[in-house]
């Protein structure tokens, strides 16, 4: 038999070493969790925001270029004021109450419009007369100034010959 001690635990060095290990993780994992929820959230806007821009098309369909008539960026068929959700489903005659409470609460956040961007004529001439129509989807809150609300924005082009 040995005279020396038997050992039959840890030591403080290696309790603290381990606690300081499972830490880190700890606050790698949780950070993880933070990261995931945000990029969830923001996954959840940008799928509400397509759907708000099928709403809007639907309502506000891009015209064929024989049917408007005078300058395209004048033009009340190409530019769409600013319009809330809940117009877009009465113009659809989607009953609000077709959706939940809480869905109705975060449709109401959400905004659809649509404008002509301005164009030189010589700029228009030497593109062929394509301008470029502007769609923007807003959300958030309408005490946050303009610029600094969340968007989803779809360029398209059109042509108008004169």
């Amino acid at each position: 038999m040995s005279a020396g001690v038997d050992r039959r635990g840890f030591t403080l060095l290696e309790v603290m070493i381990s606690t300081i290990i499972l830490s880190i993780g700890l606050v790698v994992l949780l950070t993880s969790f933070a990261n995931c929820q945000r990029i969830m959230t923001a996954s959840r806007d940008y799928e509400t925001a397509q759907y708000v821009l099928s709403l809007g098309e639907t309502v506000y369909p891009i015209p064929t270029p024989d049917l408007v008539t005078g300058d395209p960026i004048d033009d009340e068929q190409l530019n769409i004021k600013e319009t809330a959700v809940d117009e877009l489903l009465d113009d659809l005659e989607i009953p609000s109450s077709s959706f939940s409470n809480e869905r109705r609460e975060e449709l109401s956040k959400y905004t659809f419009m649509r404008t002509v961007d301005e164009v030189d004529d010589e700029e228009l001439e030497r593109s062929g007369y394509l301008y470029t129509l502007r769609t923007v989807v807003r959300w958030g809150s309408t005490r946050q100034r303009e610029e600094d609300r969340p968007k989803l924005e779809v360029l398209t082009l059109w042509r108008k010959k004169p």
